[in-house]
């Protein structure tokens, strides 16, 4: 009864009148396809029932619904102003997450390193740089796992290097990739078909990383009907390799590709063979790297050449002397900009990156996945949430061996939208229904863009839905929508979570006062 009292406290006479609890700002399409009958929300407006009692009889037939059969679900409703729970239904049952386990890392990562935290990558050096531009010593490179670099930054960082005076290297160049471990793979997931393909949802990690570890691989028709199709690499580095079997065809045959990858060590050869029309546009197919340092290496070396940097000596891996001084530092957007990338487009590696840089600022380095996952247990529990409740194994969620509960989603939700200091950053970073990300395409009827924002998750046989939804009264609501073992298509489930949103878009509770 703690929801009501604070509804009543304050009003004169409150306790000689009885609360009409719940009233519909508009009829509900979802209750009259289940036939419900008598059992409408005007039979219980007047059945003194609690808004959680309410709820049931509005939410239990979609969770009953026959796309359902077989699946299992969970599903947690509160109230933010109050903090009330108002609706659950199997929420004490951890399940696989999915993305949504972006939330919890999101989360954790906002509460420690604060929004306004930035990756960087320097360039450092020793020995004597003279006014020739000739540099008498080494150049270094130390990573710092940003994950947004990408090759236009890296062009600019090698840039920097010359304009700062650097036009010579008569040392070697080390690349110090210390700040995170060796360990590059993302822990839960060992599909051997995404191992074997290197599909860009499961890249390597490293402190030295660029273009979130991926390459695009650029096909387009030849100069004529016969000749060799045109392949090339966007990202240039001597690791990677490409072998060109594909072949242009007239403009009215068919277009098809297979990309083969090939790992031998750190190098990389992507083989294109196919049919590819005369008439046809270019178009990217992104595969992972093997070695995300030997990758960023290359690509380093290949604009050194290119701005016109000789170094006499070599590309080495290594670590940087404590003599070395500072040349040039480039530094990433702020973490609450990183969170909206992440969160948004569901970006594994972010989220890998993130956790493991949250282990190298608060436990120490190197970076590891298990000291980024113990920062987050502290968060959780700092929450009062107990460690034998949930099973976690990456900040991604891209494993179906984690586990979480639905009231772990929406305590994170609700801590997040009450922290003055992070809560704006936090919600910034979640879809926003019908207008961009994972849930653009979704919630695009009339008034509901921008009613609900969340954090999907699918993987194969799972769907999860997780965020903040007004209702009609402008009340927000944090939820937590689960759906494991389904059986058929993820749409149907799609439609389900969204029949759930319409319910709440549409849900008032005014204070309606009866003798």
């Amino acid at each position: 009864m703690g929801f009501f009292i604070r509804l009543w406290s304050g009003l004169p006479g409150a306790s000689g009148l009885l609360l009409a609890l719940l009233v519909l700002a508009a009829p509900l399409p979802a209750l009259s396809q289940q036939g419900s009958g008598s059992d409408s929300a005007t039979t219980a407006l007047s059945s003194g029932s609690e808004p959680h009692d309410i709820l049931q009889q509005l939410l239990e037939p979609i969770l009953n619904d026959q796309a359902m059969k077989g699946c299992d679900s969970a599903l947690h409703v509160v109230d933010v102003a109050s903090g009330d729970e108002v609706f659950a239904w199997n929420a004490s049952t951890a399940l696989l997450p999915a993305s949504t386990m972006k939330v919890i890392t999101s989360g954790a990562a906002l509460r420690n390193l604060g929004p306004a935290f930035r990756f960087s990558t320097e360039v450092l050096y020793d020995g004597k740089l003279g006014d020739d531009g000739v540099l008498h010593g080494n150049l270094y490179v130390r990573g710092g796992g940003d994950p947004t670099l990408v090759i236009e930054k890296l062009w600019k960082l090698v840039l920097d290097t010359k304009l700062e005076g650097v036009r010579e290297v008569k040392g070697n160049v080390y690349f110090d990739d210390s700040h995170f471990d060796n360990d590059s793979g993302i822990p839960g997931w060992n599909k051997k078909v995404d191992v074997e393909n290197g599909p860009s949802y499961f890249p390597p990690l490293g402190a030295l990383s660029l273009n979130f570890n991926t390459v695009a691989i650029v096909v387009g028709p030849g100069s004529g009907v016969g000749v060799p199709a045109r392949v090339e690499l966007e990202t240039e580095s001597a690791v990677l390799h490409v072998r060109n079997d594909a072949v242009t065809v007239s403009s009215g045959a068919g277009r098809w590709i297979k990309l083969e990858r090939e790992v031998v060590g750190s190098e990389v050869t992507y083989r294109i063979s196919g049919a590819i029309p005369l008439s046809s546009e270019s178009r990217r197919y992104y595969r992972t790297v093997a070695d995300s340092t030997a990758y960023f290496t290359g690509a380093f070396a290949a604009l050194c050449k290119e701005l016109g940097i000789r170094v006499r000596g070599h590309f080495l891996s290594g670590g940087i002397p404590e003599t070395a001084r500072s040349l040039v530092t480039l530094s990433s957007p702020p973490l609450a900009a990183i969170l909206m990338d992440m969160n948004k487009f569901s970006n594994n590696f972010m989220s890998e990156q993130i956790l493991k840089a949250l282990g190298a600022q608060v436990v120490g380095e190197p970076g590891t996945t298990e000291k980024g996952i113990q920062v987050v247990r502290k968060y959780l529990a700092d929450l009062g949430i107990p460690e034998d409740q949930y099973q976690l194994v990456n900040g991604s969620g891209l494993s179906r061996e984690a586990r979480v509960r639905t009231e772990h989603l929406t305590a994170v939700l609700l801590d997040m939208y009450h922290d003055l200091r992070v809560g704006a950053e936090f919600r910034s970073s979640l879809s926003i229904g019908g207008t961009d990300g994972t849930l653009r395409s979704r919630f695009r009827g009339d008034d509901e863009p921008g009613r609900l924002r969340g954090k999907t998750g699918s993987l194969n046989g799972v769907h999860c839905l997780a965020g903040y939804v007004e209702a009609a009264d402008h009340r927000v609501y944090a939820f937590a929508f689960m759906v494991n073992d389904i059986v058929g298509p993820l749409s149907r489930i799609k439609k389900i979570q969204d029949r759930f949103a319409r319910t709440m878009f549409q849900l008032t509770f005014p204070l309606v006062l009866v003798e």
